[in-house]
C-alpha cells in the first residue's frame, strides 16, 4: 500500500500493516489449505473438540446433580415432555370439538 493512501484523511493507520502481514501469510496458506495433511488436522480437532465437550458435560453435569441442580440436558428433556404434552392436549381438544360439532341437540317433546 502507498504512503499515500496511509497518510489519506479517514483512513486508518493499521491497515498497511495488515495488508503487509495479508501478502506475507496468504499464499503460503492457500497452498497449504487443500492439503490432507490440513484436512486430517482438522477432522481430529473436530473429534477432540467433540469429546473434550462430551466429557466438560458429563463431569458438570455430574457436578451439579449433585448439589440437586438442572443441567441444559434436563431443561431440553422437560421441554421435550412438555411439548408432548401440549400436542396431546391440542389433539383432544380438536377431537372434542369435532365430537360437539356431530353431536344433534336434543329433540324436545
Amino acid at each position: 500500500m502507498s504512503d499515500a493512501k496511509a497518510n489519506k484523511p479517514g483512513w486508518p493507520w493499521w491497515c498497511p500493516l495488515v495488508d503487509g502481514i495479508d501478502r506475507r501469510i496468504t499464499p503460503p496458506s492457500n497452498a497449504f489449505v487443500p492439503t490432507n495433511v490440513f484436512i486430517d488436522a482438522i477432522a481430529m480437532a473436530t473429534r477432540l473438540e467433540a469429546r473434550l465437550r462430551r466429557r466438560i458435560e458429563r463431569q458438570s453435569t455430574w457436578l451439579l446433580h449433585r448439589y440437586n441442580l438442572s443441567t441444559a440436558g434436563d431443561v431440553r428433556s422437560m421441554r421435550a415432555q412438555i411439548s408432548a404434552v401440549e400436542a396431546r392436549l391440542r389433539d383432544l381438544a380438536e377431537l372434542v370439538k369435532d365430537m360437539q360439532l356431530r353431536k344433534t341437540p336434543p329433540e324436545r317433546e
